[in-house]
């Protein structure tokens, strides 16, 4: 028994000791390809064209380390790519040298265990056995910076909802979603490193060929179709996504990918690996398609909870909120959208309006007086209070308010809102500590109220061509008269004598005409790609722009104008002081109440949708750094 017991102890060790020599065999060799691997990324090795040669350093390092000049060894360039089940792989490729994979093999003695293990199943016993070893490193990889603008439509309310809906019916699309709807897609974070490969998948490109992917036309619908296909993955809500069909189903149109997002050339996987809300690239979409098609949408004047009008907008240029690349190399920019928008307002009948009639009668003749000496029309009365000789006709004045409907216009142009990095300059970032500095201008609003033409002349030439809104019209008459009979009058000519308006000249608001710097540092500092951006406003005195929108919307005048052809208002006519105010007094309060309830539905129903943010838009930085060594990465 002793014997036998001593004999099995013995087996154990033996088999102990040679497994034993396996596994540091084994380790041995894994420490050759973790060199050579190491080596030949940190210095550069390539595998085609010109520069040190990935194999000849691989080789290098690995006879150094005891590995046989003789023995196996393949070194393989590549890069590294991330699969929807968040694993990275290897994939070879002989033009990049992203990473390097290196196999190593030696041949060793067989183990006793495994000679047993062979006759038992009654194969021969091999002599030796091959050992294998891989191992794949990444050279230093470049800074990555990231910019972001920060919307802050996070609670999507029944206002925005509708005017997000009234947006789509405008682009040809028959999708309505709920307010919950849009509010599941403001929550939904979608991240860009798995959209861009999933998106590359579907395209038949190659994986990490960015710029390829950002040219590629492709349609609205694909993107959406990709986008859900990734959400699913991540565990997205089926409400999310169902809606996200719906919208893919109805946008069709074409789009590339670099209208959405701007990745630079020197953009690397790591620089992706970061969130953007779902709902800014659902509006950038529409946005886009509102572009291409070149729709002027006429959105329903209730949808800003407003009556009596009609709302218009054009999108000049749509969002890119998100922009990634090497600091060192690319210029990032990021930028709102740039609009132009217009309300047109249904005035009540100024014939209703009590004592206005009598108040711009009491006008006539004060009115003719100053006109006479102004513009030297030779008025020798008015109708009402005519003058001339029996029966000569004479040129008398005929002052009139307007009896029709009267539409006022609110024209809004809102530039772009940009924030950039310079590749340029030294300081432009660092990564000990850590800081970034962007060039920033908010958004300027440029703001007209009066007529115009057409919404497409505006639509389509801005508050520049805004015109004096007439309510009254200074008229002049032929007319004769006998004794106490009524007098006789010839065929009227409207605004001979110019008319009274309304108008508010054009007015830049909030806009700087230099780009400011914005430092991200300390308390602020850009935070590591793949976290939530540091954020810092675009502007310090950025409520300026809604304080300057309200006083605008509350300052309207009425002024006297000068004639132009029979059809309209000239320039300024300069009356003598208080001519005008029995008529001001009335009309000027009217007006402002139909305008003062504009404010909130303009800035918070209507720009914040298009992902413009006038009183809080924030610019949001992401900065990684490498090492600057080679490391491991499988």
């Amino acid at each position: 028994m002793a014997a036998l017991t001593m004999g099995l102890a013995l087996v154990f060790m033996l088999l102990t000791v040679d497994s034993g020599r396996l596994y540091l065999e084994q380790r041995k060799l894994q420490r050759i390809a973790d060199m050579a691997a190491l080596e030949a990324a940190e210095h550069g090795g390539v595998c085609s064209g010109s520069g040190p040669q990935a194999s000849a350093l691989a080789r290098t390092a690995a006879t150094r380390n005891g590995h046989s000049p003789l023995n196996p060894l393949i070194a393989s360039c590549g890069y590294l790519r991330t699969g929807i089940d968040n694993l990275r792989t290897f994939t070879a490729d002989n033009v990049r040298n992203e990473a390097i994979k290196v196999e190593v093999s030696n041949v060793v003695v067989t183990s006793v265990a495994g000679g047993v293990y062979a006759l038992v199943q009654g194969g021969a016993i091999a002599r030796t056995t091959t050992l294998r070893a891989s191992a794949v490193a990444a050279s230093p990889g470049p800074p990555q910076a990231m910019l972001s603008i920060h919307t802050t439509l996070l609670q999507v309310s029944s206002m925005q909802s509708a005017v997000l809906n009234a947006l789509l019916k405008a682009i040809g699309a028959s999708t309505q979603l709920s307010v919950l709807g849009w509010q599941g897609i403001a929550d939904t974070q979608l991240n860009l490193l798995s959209y861009t490969d999933a998106l590359s998948t579907e395209l038949h490109l190659d994986l990490g060929d960015y710029q390829q992917l950002l040219s590629l036309e492709t349609t609205t619908q694909k993107l959406l179709d990709v986008a859900v296909k990734v959400l699913q993955q991540s565990g997205a809500t089926a409400q999310v996504t169902g809606n996200l069909l719906k919208l893919a189903a109805d946008l069709t149109g074409p789009i590339t990918l670099g209208e959405l997002l701007n990745l630079q050339t020197g953009t690397v996987q790591a620089g992706l690996d970061a969130n953007v809300q779902l709902l800014q690239l659902v509006q950038a979409m529409i946005q886009v398609a509102a572009k291409r098609q070149a729709v002027n949408a006429e959105i329903p004047i209730n949808a800003l909870g407003l009556v009596n009008g009609r709302v218009y907008l054009k999108v000049i240029d749509p969002q890119q909120t998100s922009a990634a690349g090497d600091p060192r190399t690319d210029e990032l920019r990021v930028h709102t959208a740039q609009i132009r928008a217009l309300v047109s307002l249904d005035l009540p009948l100024l014939s209703g309006i009590a004592g206005l009639l009598n108040a711009v009668l009491d006008l006539a003749a004060p009115l003719t007086n100053v006109l006479n000496n102004l513009l030297s029309l030779n008025l020798l009365g008015t109708v009402q209070s005519l003058t001339c000789a029996l029966g000569i006709p004479c040129k008398v004045s005929d002052i009139k308010l307007l009896d029709g409907q009267v539409h006022i216009d609110i024209g809004i142009e809102v530039a772009e809102g940009t924030s950039r990095l310079r590749p340029a300059p030294p300081d432009n970032y660092t990564c000990t500590p850590k800081s970034l500095t962007t060039l920033t201008q908010r958004s300027a609003a440029k703001i007209a109220i009066g007529r115009f033409d057409s919404p497409a002349d505006f639509l389509n030439n801005g508050t520049t061509v805004v015109k004096a809104l007439p309510v009254i019209d200074i008229g002049t008459n032929v007319c004769s008269r006998v004794l106490i009979l009524p007098p006789s009058c010839g065929t009227r000519v409207p605004y001979a004598g110019g008319g009274i308006g309304v108008r508010v000249d054009s007015k830049l608001l909030g806009s700087g005409p230099e780009e400011k710097a914005l430092l991200f540092s300390g308390a602020h500092a850009p935070t590591e790609i793949g976290q939530e951006p540091a954020y810092l406003p675009m502007d310090s005195d950025q409520a300026q722009v809604v304080a300057s929108l309200s006083d605008t919307l509350a300052g309207i005048h009425l002024e006297a104008y000068k004639p132009i052809g029979n059809s309209g208002l000239g320039q300024v006519l300069v009356l003598t002081a208080g001519l005008l105010d029995g008529v001001k007094n009335i009309l000027e309060p009217v007006i402002k109440n139909l305008l003062s309830p504009l404010l909130d539905p303009l800035v918070n129903g209507l720009l914040k949708v298009l992902g413009i943010d006038l009183l809080d838009a924030q610019v949001g930085t992401n900065l990684s750094c490498a090492s600057g060594h080679a490391q491991l990465v499988l």
